[in-house]
């Protein structure tokens, strides 16, 4: 294969990834949080799309630089906004505080 056609599988697996996210997150998974919509959790999507498969957890926060809240959900972008953040190269990087996580926690 060319380079170009390798460069072409690429965008395609990633566009893939990304509809993945905004579709089967609206289907399957499971709902920590109260956003009146259909986003759903899904752990294997979170996986290939790097966390943003915690797509409940994005809409109900979505300021936050972090889509992974709990310590089982790995998110790799948040990682790597950590990882920036230490070296200074981001700040002002904003994750939801516990008193809004209980506001829009399903067991109010």
């Amino acid at each position: 294969m060319t380079e170009s056609g390798e460069k072409g599988v690429r965008i395609v697996w990633v566009y893939h990834i990304t509809w993945l996210v905004n579709s089967a997150c609206h289907v399957w998974g499971k709902q920590a949080w109260n956003t009146g919509d259909l986003s759903r959790n899904n752990w294997w999507v979170a996986l290939l799309a790097f966390g943003e498969g915690w797509h409940n957890n994005h809409h109900a926060f979505e300021y936050s630089a972090c889509h992974g809240l709990e310590w089982w959900q790995i998110d790799m972008t948040w990682y790597m906004v950590r990882f920036l953040q230490a070296i200074g190269l981001a700040d002002d990087v904003k994750v939801p505080t516990e008193t809004h996580q209980q506001r829009m926690a399903f067991n109010n």
